[in-house]
């Protein structure tokens, strides 16, 4: 269990951030931004955003990480994921369709929404002395989730566990 100390030190914010419009950090977002299909017209209004720039750099910085989600236990899952099972996301949060096996459901995608959003955030904010620092581990992304949402045992198509972490 961390101690109060521990986690105020860990989570202080710094009175100032690095800029994003930084001249190198703009010219480095925008070779990023060469990789993915959008106009010079999009690119630049994607570029007019310091957090989106972040976002470039921190998916840049990460891109040979995944973010993995693994299924602990399955039960009657009418999409058939099985314990063992794992989807894999890149550094930009795109899920990776080439390797998976089995059809995913939208149930499991959307518990997963959040946790992914948390994750992506630290890497875009994976700037020195700053929240999301290339941590992945905390109490928050180690609590399992479940895909079923209603109020009877195993929900209307069955129930997954699962953890997220990144490799």
């Amino acid at each position: 269990m961390m101690k109060d100390t521990e986690y105020q030190e860990r989570t202080a914010v710094p009175r100032s951030r690095p800029s994003a419009r930084d001249p190198e950090a703009v010219a480095a977002a925008s070779q990023v931004l060469k990789g993915y299909p959008l106009s010079e017209a999009e690119q630049e209004l994607f570029l007019r955003s310091d957090k989106r720039i972040n976002k470039l750099l921190g998916i840049d910085r990460y891109k040979d990480r995944r973010i993995v989600v693994e299924i602990e236990e399955s039960m009657a899952c009418l999409a058939g994921h099985t314990a063992g099972d794992r989807l894999y996301f890149n550094s930009a949060g795109f899920l990776m369709v080439d390797e998976l096996k089995k059809p995913v459901c939208a149930r499991l995608l959307n518990k997963i929404w959040y946790r992914l959003i948390m994750i992506m955030d630290r890497i875009a904010d994976g700037t020195a002395d700053y929240i999301g620092d290339g941590r992945f581990e905390d109490e928050i992304l180690e609590v399992r989730m479940t895909c079923y949402g209603a109020d009877f045992p195993y929900g209307d198509c069955g129930q997954v566990t699962m953890k997220v972490s990144v490799e």
